[in-house]
């Protein structure tokens, strides 16, 4: 096939072998290969047996879902617009530690919250129906 996409002339089994009695690269390089060849063929997996649903139900069953309410978020939200409100005041000039406030409010919500926004979860969560 790839010498059909090379454009050229497909090499015959009879070629292989002529060009192998000649070679001494070629034919070592052959029998290494056989030998890895040979070696993952006898090469296994072990099966595991082994019943991990016990494992997962109790970790399902002890599993606490803390759920938010929405009051920090409306506190959150209120912060925020109050904020912006007070940066649109013609005669003042904020500076710098207003354009941050927001910033400081999201990160104290998230210490409210005891969530870690950039923890990466990996418990195993299913859904209950």
């Amino acid at each position: 096939m790839m010498a059909d996409s090379d454009a050229e002339e497909p090499v015959r089994g009879e070629q292989i072998r002529l060009h192998l009695a000649q070679c001494d690269n070629c034919r070592t390089e052959l029998e290494l290969m056989q030998e890895v060849d040979q070696l993952l063929k006898r090469q296994t997996r072990r099966e595991q047996n082994v019943d991990l649903w016990p494992a997962i139900h109790g970790q399902i069953d002890r599993h606490e879902h803390y759920t938010v309410g929405w009051q920090p978020f409306a506190v959150l939200g209120v912060l925020l617009v109050a904020d912006k409100l007070f940066e649109m005041l013609p005669a003042e000039d904020p500076g710098l530690s207003f354009k941050l406030l927001p910033l400081v409010f999201i990160l104290g919500l998230f210490v409210v919250l005891k969530e870690n926004p950039f923890k990466i979860n990996t418990e195993l969560m299913l859904g209950r129906e």
